[in-house]
């Protein structure tokens, strides 16, 4: 059974993770949701990803991040790709955070146009100085541009854990819905911002994007 599952109906592509466990952002996980991605685009479609009940996702594979070598570097560059494939996507992109949502994961949230939060004893955290990894440039230019400068120091450099009314403040989550409400709820907005114009949705998102999209490619030498 694959960890990823890809739904595209009526304009609305539904993108699921279901690993069993923590949802971890392998390389082989990252290249299923770029290639989601992918075919949502070419389909036209909005975007709602989720997870499974209990938790959005772990983040990175922490045994190759505790490893290191060329495993390791293979799955931040894939990161590095999906970052700049959530920034460029030219349709609606809704984040239904069903649980815990830590260090990549965390920053998937802060990429999505409209993100919820399920209500509970969650947690979200950019905990990468927690578990002894610099924070990356591309995550940096992302943390300063979408944190606000109350919570940036907690957040990025303290790797503060915050509960979901926490990330709400921080600026990880619009809302936030009991966990029997949440996708439903979510679906309900994705299909709101699906019936906008286009075209303008799209330009006006790539205007949006533009600063933080520059300083990440700069980043990474684009």
């Amino acid at each position: 059974m694959s960890a990823l599952s890809l739904v595209i109906t009526d304009g609305i592509a539904e993108i699921g993770l279901d690993d069993g466990k923590a949802n971890a952002l392998s390389q082989s996980m990252i290249e299923a949701l770029l290639d989601a991605l992918e075919q949502a685009a070419q389909a036209d479609a909005a975007v709602l990803l989720h997870g499974r009940p209990g938790m959005f996702s772990g983040g990175y594979d922490r045994k190759l991040i505790d490893a290191g070598g060329p495993a390791r570097d293979a799955m931040r560059e894939a990161g590095d790709r999906l970052t700049v494939a959530l920034l460029d996507f030219p349709a609606p992109l809704v984040i239904a955070s069903t649980g815990h949502a830590m260090a990549k994961a965390a920053f998937l949230l802060l990429l999505a146009d409209y993100r919820f939060g399920s209500a509970g004893p969650f947690k979200i955290s950019l905990n990468e100085v927690a578990i002894g990894m610099t924070m990356p440039d591309v995550a940096m230019h992302l943390a300063r541009e979408r944190i606000p400068t109350a919570w940036l120091s907690r957040c990025a450099l303290q790797a503060e854990m915050l509960d979901p009314a926490q990330a709400v403040e921080a600026g990880f989550l619009d809302e936030l819905c009991p966990p029997d409400q949440l996708i439903e709820r979510a679906r309900s907005k994705v299909k709101a911002l699906a019936v906008l114009d286009r075209r303008a949705y799209r330009e006006t998102r790539r205007l949006l994007n533009a600063p933080l999209r520059e300083a990440i490619g700069q980043s990474l030498g684009d």
